[in-house]
């Protein structure tokens, strides 16, 4: 919460609750003794992820109800991602390209929102198309849009930056895309592969390709690489 400028305080089960508080985060068990708004206090278990729990308290906070979300894109080996509602902020976020997918299900399964609009940017062919195809499995409408300009030329969080400007504008919808990757982009790949591994192995040519086609994930690669090894060590 305090990465999102919001001020956090802790208060004891019983404790009264001062004026100036907008949302209270407690456990289902402690839910019943706290004396506020229940529309305003966020059931979260200790389980859940931080940024699950400041989704749903942004939600609360804000008194954002039933919201269509839009989630911004901005594709790159490290890439923006930005949900906002009704013009609102709610999350942001920057992490390598083979977290997206978890990142943006977790957006999602912590909002409870009416509707789910994922808008990307068209730059970072490669990686762009395997976002697209690995999250056009969450079953969630998607748009392609033109990026250009978004991206600021100075300053800090520019895929941040980017990713809320692309939430933004209207794009294209899209659906699965196919790519026929480079000798370059497999090789780029398989250098991931290795460093995601620390050295212990580098995935084939044709794990590779599924990875640049979004049929596979940089980790479920490697998973099914090392598999295969330990069986070829065994026979």
């Amino acid at each position: 919460m305090r990465s999102r400028n919001i001020t956090i305080a802790t208060f004891e089960v019983g404790e009264p609750i001062p004026p100036y508080v907008g949302v209270v985060i407690t456990t289902e068990p402690e839910a019943g003794e706290v004396g506020f708004d229940r529309n305003h206090i966020v059931i979260a278990d200790p389980a859940d992820p931080a940024d699950m729990i400041a989704d749903r308290a942004m939600l609360k906070l804000l008194d954002i109800r039933d919201a269509d979300i839009v989630i911004g894109i901005d594709p790159g080996e490290y890439t923006g991602v930005a949900a906002v509602a009704r013009d609102v902020v709610l999350s942001t976020h920057r992490v390598p390209a083979v977290e997206v997918y978890q990142t943006v299900d977790r957006i999602i399964k912590s909002i409870h929102a009416r509707s789910v609009n994922i808008r990307i940017g068209h730059g970072a062919r490669l990686i762009r198309t395997q976002l697209i195809n690995s999250l056009l499995k969450l079953g969630v409408h998607m748009e392609l849009v033109d990026e250009t300009g978004t991206t600021p030329t100075s300053g800090r969080d520019l895929d941040i930056r980017a990713a809320i400007k692309i939430a933004h504008l209207k794009g294209v919808a899209v659906g699965q895309q196919s790519i026929i990757p480079t000798s370059g982009e497999i090789q780029l790949i398989q250098d991931h592969s290795r460093e995601q591994s620390e050295g212990e192995l580098t995935i084939s040519r044709a794990l590779a390709e599924g990875v640049a086609t979004g049929k596979l994930s940089l980790r479920e690669a490697i998973s099914i690489q090392k598999n295969t090894e330990e069986i070829d060590n065994k026979c």
